[in-house]
């Protein structure tokens, strides 16, 4: 695979744009909805009414959270050789460090995309607004968060040479 100048390959340069507009996007509604966010916002349900509540700040934490992930992650994406392998030879060993790079790169944006998409339905949900697409797509991306890994550590394990 031919890559940019970066060092990066098209998808992870594609990857890495989603999250940064996706940020930019979460940032711009989070700063225009908080006046009318309460004080107290559910954080937990039980049977659908709210048991659990916290200050709104939170709100703030979550994406501060999916920035520290990231940056984390993204030293995964920068060195895969520091990761575990199952069958890693001489002869495979740049493949998999560019297909483990590639799923590393694809986690450390569906997750931290996923915390933006469960913060925004956290926010929606405190100002009363319908937020099941915003739920339904966090958990979507949580999915592929689990089944990327998966995916890899099986086209590991059924490699011949």
């Amino acid at each position: 695979m031919e890559k940019p100048k970066n060092g990066h390959s098209k998808i992870e340069n594609l990857l890495v744009f989603l999250s940064a507009v996706f940020f930019i996007y979460h940032l711009t509604f989070l700063i225009n909805a908080w006046p009318d966010i309460p004080n107290q916002i559910a954080f937990h349900y039980s049977n659908g009414i709210p048991d659990n509540f916290r200050p709104k700040y939170l709100l703030i934490v979550i994406p501060l959270i999916g920035v520290l992930m990231w940056c984390l992650l993204g030293f995964l994406v920068r060195k895969p050789e520091k990761l575990n392998y199952i069958n890693l030879t001489e002869a495979n060993k740049d493949l998999q460090y560019m297909k483990a790079r590639k799923i590393m790169s694809v986690v450390q944006n569906a997750s931290f995309i996923m915390l933006l998409f469960a913060n925004e339905a956290f926010i929606r949900g405190a100002m009363g607004i319908e937020f099941s697409f915003q739920l339904s797509i966090s958990l979507l991306l949580l999915v592929i968060c689990g089944l990327t890994p998966l995916y890899f550590l099986i086209w590991a394990f059924r490699l011949k040479y």
